[in-house]
């Protein structure tokens, strides 16, 4: 957190005043751990329902003043409010989707926003976050044409043990339509370990624990069963779909073996938009076989929630529509 260490300290007490987050000429003093803040208090109470009602309280008597203005103690992170505050007040510092944001901000947004009632905050953050968990398998597979943002890689970037963080955070908030592909990252990216020592509740774990097994084994054999079918080619004398397909199979089943930092190829991601052009098969058989790979990724997708003990996808979406009216 960037606090002013030139700034004195007020007297009596340990307390550090934040930079850019100190005005004199406001009458209101926060504080969050050892961090002060002066702020508007009209400002809070404009935007905040919470606030409003927490500063419409009887002038306080002196114990709860500090340098003469009104004084607030909150069980929050100082870092937590240090977002908090610059996002009301610094139109530049949390900008609307797509703009770059880290993930410790956008998680930080996020927790304020529910907790002092911020629906426009809120809507803004939750904007940033649906961005790369659709509810739709077609929206999915166009992110993966896109490069990611960087709040998301930082999640990969944690031996994705950020994803058990975002997948806690979204559980308490209740943000339940990017859950099912959250946790499907969760799978991915986690050992037993990781999952083991999470705060995700016992439930969950099991969820987890259950998912991983089936997407590494059923769902991943599943999508890779067009490689396995027979093609009924119109011009068998040219084409040597049953070869192709064959050698594709052996090349998948390979990347089925786990390596030590992330799972094999999930049921999502093993058959990569580049791989049709390994098929070297007539026009129909390619075809035949893209239909065969499409109706079996869809019914994966469609059974992702109930994966998980989540509602089905209709149900989400009407969640999400409601969060981002």
């Amino acid at each position: 957190m960037d606090v002013d260490s030139q700034a004195p300290i007020v007297p009596g007490a340990d307390l550090i005043r934040a930079e850019d987050l100190w005005f004199e000429d406001c009458g209101l003093i926060i504080q969050a751990e050892k961090t002060i803040f002066r702020v508007s208090r009209d400002h809070l109470a404009v935007h905040s329902p919470v606030f409003k009602d927490m500063l419409s309280l009887p002038t306080p008597k002196e114990s709860d003043m500090m340098l003469g203005c009104p004084f607030v103690a909150l069980p929050d992170s100082a870092e937590d409010i240090m977002v908090f505050l610059k996002a009301l007040l610094y139109y530049d510092f949390f900008e609307p989707y797509p703009a770059p944001v880290s993930y410790a901000v956008l998680s930080s947004v996020l927790r304020m926003s529910h907790k002092y009632d911020l629906p426009a905050l809120r809507k803004r953050a939750l904007i940033h976050l649906s961005s790369q968990f659709p509810t739709k398998l077609d929206d999915y597979e166009s992110l993966l044409l896109q490069d990611p943002p960087e709040w998301y890689k930082e999640l990969v970037d944690v031996d994705g043990c950020g994803f058990h963080s975002l997948t806690v955070l979204a559980c308490s908030l209740s943000i339940r339509w990017i859950l099912p592909l959250a946790f499907y990252r969760v799978c991915e990216f986690s050992s037993e370990g990781q999952i083991l020592r999470s705060a995700h509740t016992l439930d969950d774990k099991i969820y987890l624990f259950t998912a991983c097994r089936t997407l590494e084994g059923t769902s991943t054999t599943n999508i890779l069963e067009f490689l396995w079918h027979a093609v009924l080619c119109v011009s068998p004398e040219t084409c040597s779909a049953g070869v192709q397909q064959l050698a594709a199979r052996r090349m998948k089943e390979k990347s089925r073996i786990r390596p030590t930092t992330r799972a094999p190829y999930m049921p999502l991601d093993i058959w990569k938009l580049d791989d049709w052009n390994t098929l070297q098969v007539c026009a129909a058989c390619l075809a035949s076989m893209k239909a065969e790979h499409r109706v079996a990724k869809q019914a994966h997708w469609d059974s992702l929630p109930e994966m998980f003990g989540l509602p089905e996808w209709s149900e989400l979406e009407k969640m999400k529509a409601e969060a981002l009216s």
